[in-house]
């Protein structure tokens, strides 16, 4: 990473690339500074702005830049606790990390996402450290709670009669028959299910940490 003077002994031993990122902000118009701590480990909001601009997390939205950074930053912080709880979690295999990275580039646009990162002092590189943590922490809630969550026929033939049939008549688009969009259906019901257990786990995690937010350091 280039300009890594600034801050290197604090890097070091916490914030990883995202704060060693930071420190080629020293010539940018972004100003940097602690917006929290987390079980002694910090989020900069340097950390806040990359996760937005590369729209990591999918937050809404607002029309409030400093509610979007708010809500990043809660995004940031569960990560980091169920990070912090699994560390021992299977590195994603590299065919992954390829896969996700061009997935951001191909949502954002190759070169928009590239000057956003050259905006950070960042390459693709360094961006693929913090794809990885996004792997990691999405494979620690499916291997936690996957296997525990089912979906049954009768929710499964309430989604298609509800959600699934509304949401199509609105695009106007054609209604396929149940027996072609069961296993997606199933799927859908599946993540919601999981993301409701996980947000459940999370908020456990937080009462359970030691967290310190500086609301001022994203005004």
């Amino acid at each position: 990473m280039k300009r890594m003077g600034c801050f290197r002994g604090w890097a070091a031993g916490t914030a990883g690339v995202l704060l060693m990122a930071a420190c080629a902000l020293a010539q940018s118009k972004i100003v940097n500074c602690i917006a929290a701590v987390v079980n002694n480990e910090i989020i900069t909001r340097a950390d806040v702005e990359i996760a937005e601009a590369l729209g990591i997390f999918n937050i809404g939205d607002d029309p409030d830049p400093a509610a979007r950074r708010v809500r990043v930053l809660d995004k940031l912080i569960d990560r980091m606790l169920v990070l912090g709880q699994v560390r021992e979690a299977a590195a994603p295999a590299p065919a992954q990390i390829d896969a996700e990275m061009a997935r951001l580039l191909s949502r954002l646009g190759d070169p928009i996402a590239r000057e956003r990162l050259a905006g950070f002092g960042m390459s693709e590189t360094d961006a693929r450290e913090y794809v990885e943590k996004g792997l990691r922490f999405r494979r620690i809630i499916a291997d936690r709670f996957g296997r525990s969550v089912s979906v049954t026929l009768k929710e499964i033939e309430a989604f298609y009669a509800d959600a699934y049939t509304a949401a199509r008549m609105k695009e106007g688009a054609a209604i396929k028959p149940l027996v072609q969009v069961l296993d997606a259906i199933e799927a859908e019901i599946k993540q919601a299910k999981i993301e409701v257990q996980a947000s459940l786990w999370i908020e456990t995690l937080r009462d359970q940490a030691e967290i310190e937010i500086r609301a001022n350091c994203l005004k």
